[in-house]
């Protein structure tokens, strides 16, 4: 049997054809990673930052390639940071991966919130956003209420980091 170069190629081209579709993603059925833990690392009321340690699970059979995270971050209903985050990192399939997030703080909303805290001894944050991927935004609402370690972690912190800048501009 004579194959004709015009079927070899087709032939050819079949034959690939499981590689590409191995690769395609099924985006319709894609799962929204899930943030599974908040850590605050460190927090500067002279440098109006904060360093985040955050836990999230890919429920995906692929990987989810990041390019962006922004959103905002409330304490007690007060807007006390806006992110904007750019990332070359993907999202491993089926784990759960840990991210430091780095961001800008509104010093005075979070020592408000800090106080509200301390008198009411409840700490409700929010964070609404989105991340950014190959195939558009992914709407990113998480809300919760910090538990008492939590609580004092951040008061500890805030406190800290505001006696260190009394002491600083004291001397």
């Amino acid at each position: 049997m004579k194959i004709t170069k015009t079927a070899a190629i087709l032939l050819f081209f079949l034959s690939l054809m499981p590689f590409y579709t191995a690769n395609a993603i099924d985006y319709s059925t894609m799962e929204m990673p899930q943030v599974q833990m908040i850590k605050l690392m460190s927090f500067s009321a002279e440098q109006e930052s904060a360093v985040f340690e955050v836990n999230v699970y890919n429920p995906n059979v692929y990987k989810l390639p990041v390019r962006a995270l922004s959103g905002d971050i409330f304490l007690n209903e007060r807007l006390v940071s806006s992110l904007e985050a750019n990332s070359k990192k993907s999202l491993a399939p089926l784990s759960t991966q840990t991210f430091t997030v780095p961001v800008k703080v509104d010093v005075d909303a979070t020592l408000q919130s800090a106080n509200d805290i301390m008198l009411s001894g409840i700490a409700d944050y929010e964070f609404n956003g989105y991340m950014m991927t190959p195939v558009g935004e992914l709407p990113i609402n998480e809300s919760g209420r910090l538990t008492a370690d939590q609580i004092l972690t951040l008061l500890q912190a805030v406190i800290f980091s505001q006696s260190q800048q009394l002491t600083d501009s004291a001397q």
